[in-house]
């Protein structure tokens, strides 16, 4: 499953990166029938929904802990301090794990509001540790 991770390197400056979310053939709620796959388990803390109006405007900042997020409504603009940017649009997914550094920002559309659903995790998930992260 894909998935945007925003990172801080060594020096400081925010990236972009896509990843792929590793999924294992699964069976959470048993019995289940056969055929659907499943990510690993990661340690949360808390969770919440954001809404932000059309033109709002981000300022830079760090993810204070871990971030897994997901797009709900809305296309929202993420930027990094290398001067890269995505669109992402209902059902795309990030992990935040830019903790220290030149942090990112996340703008609305001009025309149009966004909703974000965040969980708030213990670490950062194995599979997106990399560089400063």
């Amino acid at each position: 499953m894909n998935c945007l991770l925003i990172y801080a390197d060594g020096d400081g400056h925010s990236h972009l990166s896509d990843e792929t979310w590793p999924l294992h053939q699964g069976d959470v709620t048993p019995p289940s029938p056969a055929g659907y796959s499943i990510s690993s388990m990661v340690e949360a803390n808390k969770v919440m929904v954001m809404h932000h109006p059309a033109g709002y405007r981000d300022e830079w900042h760090c993810a204070p802990a871990p971030v897994f997020g997901v797009v709900l409504n809305g296309p929202v603009r993420i930027r990094t301090s290398d001067g890269n940017e995505r669109l992402l649009k209902p059902g795309d997914q990030f992990v935040a794990a830019d903790l220290s550094g030149s942090g990112h920002r996340m703008d609305a559309e001009e025309s149009e509001a966004y909703d974000l659903a965040l969980v708030v995790l213990k670490s950062v998930p194995r599979p997106f540790r990399k560089c400063g992260a």
